[in-house]
């Protein structure tokens, strides 16, 4: 089963879209996923819907939310395949007391 949580910010809603049904008050909105994480890690960004007409006239629609999945882990880093040498030992030097070795 996939989880999802989502946010929205209530005052950006435009009232005049909000329906009567059946059994209640209804708001149709539009959750788009991100193809990846936005700046502030959220996996879906959600906007109220608007006509076609309205649509094709230009008309935006506000931002009102966004969402994460539940319970997603991002996927372990891959292992490095390449082998990186190891570090040969420092040739000895006769340390003769008087001077820096280099």
């Amino acid at each position: 089963m996939n989880l999802f949580i989502f946010k929205i910010d209530v005052t950006k809603i435009d009232k005049s879209r909000l329906y009567k049904g059946a059994k209640g008050t209804y708001l149709e909105i539009i959750v788009y996923e991100n193809e990846k994480p936005d700046a502030f890690g959220y996996d879906f960004s959600i906007k109220q819907t608007c006509t076609k007409e309205e649509r094709e006239a230009g008309l935006k629609m506000p931002y009102i939310g966004n969402g994460n999945k539940v319970g997603a882990k991002a996927s372990p880093p891959q292992q490095a395949t390449r082998k990186i040498p190891r570090a040969q030992p420092a040739a000895q030097v006769e340390d003769d007391g008087d001077e820096i070795p280099w």
